[in-house]
């Protein structure tokens, strides 16, 4: 399953990437020997990461080498796939929601890093049309690439670029406040991303008041590094390499149409992965304590809690 839209790391990077927190491969070992040590004591939770080395070394590396991150990121994960179905659970390729959605939207992780080393992911709609469009699928399509990410991708922290120059005013209902909670949740926390800036590309007036919205639902930290650039570029060549970018962008790493579609049979070559991944997930009635319900992940009946972003 590993292709050239993520390509395993080289020497220097792997080096800069551990070393960018103190990491080499005794260190890695050590810490992932104990996650997997706490994993087995964990009686609420599934036992599939204690098998995989090198994803859990990719959580480690997402919480800054700290071990306690991880136990937090990986008990909301496999909590959200109990919680979240919608969005977590349901990653079967061949289902007819994934392939209308991924005719709809595109959600492009570009194969070339940055020289800091960060992963540059363009997404927005291949049609302003709004017929099919459904939000809750857009948001599972790009979790599915997050998962492959987390088992293959090694990096240190993400751009994210995106182009609004196809979405309508109709599609704003779509993303109603509990849709984008879940967004924010299950990407940013599930994951436990480390998001470096977000570009926001050809923002037509009326967008203000989404990203608005959004900007009160992140903490000020991530929600400053939320830029908005018109139709001007400008100012986002001066922070994202262009040469990196898909041709439309002026870059030269091909088209969007034609990564997307590399992207999405990528995807598809995972479904046999994700199917056996529906098995995994938190079983709150073994949860040591109270059991945790959507209600209280996304305060539905209290307050949101805000995520935090290093």
């Amino acid at each position: 399953m590993q292709t050239d839209l993520i390509k395993p790391p080289s020497k220097e990077i792997l080096e800069r990437v551990r070393g960018e927190y103190n990491l080499n491969t005794e260190r890695v070992r050590e810490a992932v020997e104990h996650l997997k040590d706490w994993i087995q004591l964990q009686p609420h939770l599934p036992k599939e990461t204690v098998a995989d080395d090198g994803r859990l070394e990719r959580w480690l590396i997402r919480c800054k080498n700290s071990t306690e991150k991880v136990k937090r990121t990986l008990d909301l994960h496999y909590t959200l796939k109990t919680d979240v179905p919608e969005i977590m659970m349901g990653w079967d390729t061949h289902a007819d929601w994934f392939k209308s959605i991924t005719n709809i939207v595109f959600y492009i992780p570009m194969p070339q890093l940055t020289s800091d080393c960060d992963r540059v992911t363009i997404f927005g709609l291949q049609t302003s049309n709004t017929t099919n469009f459904d939000a809750l699928d857009y948001i599972r399509v790009t979790e599915m690439a997050l998962e492959i990410r987390i088992r293959e991708d090694y990096s240190l922290s993400d751009i994210y670029v995106l182009d609004l120059a196809k979405y309508s005013l109709g599609h704003i209902p779509y993303f109603t406040l509990p849709v984008l909670k879940k967004f924010i949740l299950c990407a940013v926390g599930g994951y436990n991303l480390r998001i470096k800036a977000i570009h926001v590309l050809n923002a037509p007036p009326y967008a203000d008041t989404l990203i608005a919205l959004i900007k009160l639902l992140l903490k000020p930290k991530l929600a400053a590094r939320i830029h908005v650039h018109g139709t001007d570029l400008t100012s986002f060549y001066e922070q994202v390499p262009k040469k990196i970018l898909p041709t439309e962008y002026g870059g030269d790493s091909g088209s969007v149409s034609e990564i997307w579609d590399r992207w999405v049979k990528k995807i598809e070559s995972y479904r046999e992965v994700f199917l056996e991944r529906e098995k995994h997930k938190s079983d709150e009635s073994k949860r040591p304590g109270c059991s945790i319900s959507s209600s209280d992940l996304l305060g539905f009946e209290g307050s949101f809690r805000k995520l935090e972003v290093d």
